[in-house]
């Protein structure tokens, strides 16, 4: 391929980028809305917290799953063929949610269908950046990528909140049908490719969907259904047996043989579990607390978010001025900040939750643009399609684990003791304490961080480079 053909590549797949962050959007904007309404759902639906968070769980186990087998096909089928087929499929899927308002069940479906569907283009345009651009300009749309996120988030906490007082949530899955317009670009512009033959582990798929719909099961109601557990486990042996004796098992176990991808792979964990658990938990701290309503709530949420946006937009300057890693620390650092002011002054000012909330949400837009390039630059590129698949699918589950695991800890006697909870408030000494376990977590993930990415992952020679051949051009 000459550099004619390469650029004029380039310029279509950017015509498609938008579009394909639009799916981002929704799937992000959709979450929102249900993260923020579920003390409303567990009142409409008449169920405890930890039972309305399979809402929250089921949603990101099976995003996961179907993230993994996206990104495994795209390196047997084309990128083009997986995305337009479930991107044609997506809005029958999101149109079933419509339907759900009176079916508890029928609402954990269509929430699972709509993230099976649109997990294609979330989790196959970090391949298509990697692959099609530069790493500068792919960093940059892994930037963009959790702006949207903080833009998706802010109009889930605006609207959503609006929707359910005023209207009826079930509203929510009409908004994304809007992507159909979009796929006449996506099937003018996304590159014809040639592929490889290949197979598709179904059993390991099938295993670890076992695996993991147990354990978030077993957490979600507080450990006391052991079989779960033992189901887990013995899910587990025979994935690991599988996986040893296919040709072609659904986890590389080749990928763990790479110097930092498990020690990396646990920091996305502590991270992503971290950040639903807070997300969780978030909506009962500020309603249980100080009793606002949910548009309310919606509506101090855009703010952080959109302080969160304006962030991301600039990730690839600030990239450019301090590198990969130090973007990735710098976020760490306000995760642990924004953790820090819900733990210790939570019962006081609502000010200081949202504050904490906004130092949070920063810190994330500023910790993925950085933690997924450096993840990248550590998988040869064969293995790129499927260590981000691997990525997608560890992590996602991590989510749902960490969504499970603070739904656990909700009510239970043991978290209710004051420990860096100063004020007088008698029902804060739990979300206190919730915090501090989060601060505990991301504080061992950045130790963590610092020994899989030393100092020259920073790459920061990279942009010289490339300032200055474009100043050449």
């Amino acid at each position: 391929m000459n550099d004619l053909q390469r650029e004029d590549i380039q310029k279509r797949v950017a015509k498609c980028m938008p579009w394909i962050l639009l799916f981002e959007f929704f799937y992000t904007f959709n979450d929102n809305v249900f993260n923020l309404i579920t003390p409303n759902l567990s009142e409409e639906f008449g169920v405890t917290p930890s039972t309305i968070s399979l809402i929250v769980t089921f949603s990101k186990l099976f995003f996961g799953i179907a993230a993994i087998i996206y990104t495994a096909l795209s390196d047997i089928i084309s990128i083009r063929k997986v995305m337009l087929f479930t991107c044609v499929i997506f809005p029958i899927a999101t149109l079933l949610g419509v339907f759900s308002q009176h079916s508890f069940t029928l609402l954990i479906i269509s929430r699972v269908l709509f993230a099976v569907t649109i997990a294609a283009p979330v989790a196959l345009q970090i391949i298509i950046a990697i692959k099609y651009f530069d790493k500068l300009t792919a960093a940059k749309y892994l930037g963009y990528n959790t702006a949207i996120y903080q833009l998706a988030s802010a109009a889930g906490h605006l609207f959503g909140g609006y929707i359910t007082e005023y209207l009826h949530w079930n509203l929510v899955f009409l908004i994304p049908l809007l992507t159909i317009f979009g796929l006449p670009v996506l099937f003018k512009n996304l590159p014809k490719e040639v592929m490889k033959k290949g197979s598709f582990d179904v059993i390991g798929m099938i295993l670890m969907t076992a695996i993991s719909a147990c354990l978030i099961t077993f957490l979600t109601f507080k450990m006391k259904y052991p079989l779960l557990l033992a189901g887990a486990a013995v899910c587990a042996a025979m994935f690991v047996w599988h996986t040893l004796k296919s040709k072609n098992p659904f986890l590389k176990p080749e990928l763990f043989k790479i110097k930092g991808i498990t020690r990396s792979l646990i920091v996305g964990v502590l991270f992503y579990a971290t950040q639903i658990g807070f997300y969780f938990i978030f909506p009962f701290i500020v309603k249980e607390t100080y009793g606002m309503s949910t548009s309310t709530i919606g509506a101090f949420y855009t703010i952080t978010n959109i302080a969160a946006f304006i962030i991301g937009m600039f990730t690839g300057r600030i990239i450019k001025k301090i590198g990969y890693r130090n973007i990735a620390l710098l976020g760490g650092t306000f995760i642990f900040a924004g953790l820090a002011m819900i733990a210790f002054l939570v019962g006081f000012s609502v000010v200081f939750s949202f504050l904490g909330m906004g130092l949070f949400n920063i810190g994330y837009v500023l910790f993925f643009s950085g933690y997924l390039t450096n993840f990248t630059q550590l998988l040869p590129k064969h293995q790129q399609g499927a260590g981000i698949g691997v990525e997608k699918l560890v992590v996602t589950i991590a989510a749902s684990l960490g969504g499970a695991f603070v739904a656990m800890l909700y009510g239970q006697p043991y978290m209710m003791t004051k420990i860096v909870d100063f004020s007088s408030h008698t029902q804060t000494a739990l979300f206190s304490n919730v915090s501090l376990v989060l601060m505990i977590l991301i504080g061992l993930a950045t130790w963590l961080f610092v020994s899989v990415f030393g100092k020259n992952f920073n790459r920061e020679e990279e942009f010289s480079r490339e300032e200055s051949s474009q100043t050449m051009q």
